[in-house]
């Protein structure tokens, strides 16, 4: 598997989400990690080729992505999370783990669950930058997101008017796909089949 020969919409996906790929091992491991600014970057899942239980002598990937969001404590720290075997594909008769046609489809699915919002808020917080990010969105997708529980730093001014801090913002950085997250280019993610609305930065 040459990881380099990934489809384009794969590439901007991980890049949209600062992600990068290492590959390694036999049979062939692909893993998937956050550019969170250590050498090697933070692993949130990993897929490896496996064989189709209904197709002998095929092979297809199995994913496994990090799924923090539950876990107690990932709204106040760094936490040991574990990796789950994927939801979706085709679901093999011997063990109930997921096997993909594609590389792609794979990590398409692990960016659907995975979660390390936990990872970069830490790092956030280490840093001591205090800074609050703007928007102005649709007044019903403000008001729910105000009214979220976590992460805090949420606030409504009014009009669709969002004010986040950057703690929150860094949560919403390492959220799983089918859920509100902020990309690279401090773009939030409300609703897929929307156009995403641009965060400006103010340092405090």
């Amino acid at each position: 598997m040459d990881i380099n020969r990934l489809d384009q919409n794969t590439k901007d996906a991980l890049k949209q989400r600062n992600l990068f790929l290492r590959q390694h091992g036999t049979p062939t491991v692909v893993e998937v990690r956050v550019a969170d600014g250590s050498p090697a970057g933070f692993l949130i899942g990993w897929a490896e080729q496996a064989e189709h239980t209904f197709s002998p002598g095929t092979l297809g990937w199995r994913g496994h992505a990090r799924r923090a969001t539950l876990q107690a404590g990932y709204w106040d720290g760094r936490v040991d999370a574990q990796f789950d075997n994927m939801v979706g594909g085709t679901v093999t008769e011997s063990d109930g783990w997921v096997v993909e046609e594609s590389i792609e489809k794979a990590i398409s699915e692990m960016l659907e669950h995975a979660s390390y919002g936990d990872v970069l808020a830490a790092d956030e917080r280490a840093s001591g930058r205090v800074e609050i990010y703007t928007a102005t969105i649709h007044e019903e997708q403000a008001e729910w997101l105000a009214d979220c529980d976590e992460p805090k730093g949420m606030t409504h001014r009014g009009g669709g008017k969002i004010e986040l801090t950057n703690i929150a913002v860094a949560y919403l950085r390492g959220s799983p796909q089918f859920s509100p997250y902020v990309d690279a280019n401090d773009q939030l993610h409300f609703d897929r089949w929307e156009d995403p609305y641009q965060l400006t930065r103010k340092r405090i």
